[in-house]
């Protein structure tokens, strides 16, 4: 059995190419509602990014806030949006897989394997 974790992938869909350099932070809602930040994160080169380990991971509803306008920034594009937040909820034992494909005016979604 593959260890629980959490990660994503972002792919800029308007060149074809893996985003790398989006800052991730995972945060976690806890019994107050509220949300408590978990952990900054990175996309490498091939735009990938290990999220919560096994040890970090547990039950609940988790939100991931790309920012990607820092990222479209760097390469001197102007985006409609600063950050992109994905909020899941991961209530079963088992590895999430949250791929994210962006352009500076869409994104979308899903869940991935």
């Amino acid at each position: 059995m593959n260890a629980r974790k959490l990660s994503t992938h972002v792919l800029n869909t308007s060149t074809g190419k893996a985003a790398s350099n989006v800052k991730v932070t995972v945060y976690r809602l806890n019994e107050f509602q509220e949300w408590i930040a978990i952990k900054p994160a990175q996309t490498n080169a091939d735009g990938r990014c290990q999220l919560l380990a096994e040890t970090d991971f547990i039950n609940g509803i988790y939100k991931l806030t790309f920012q990607v306008g820092s990222y479209f920034a760097q390469q001197n594009i102007k985006t409609f949006y600063p950050a992109i937040d994905v909020i899941v909820d991961c209530c079963e034992a088992q590895s999430y897989h949250i791929p994210l494909l962006i352009s500076p005016f869409g994104y979308s979604t899903y869940r991935g394997t």
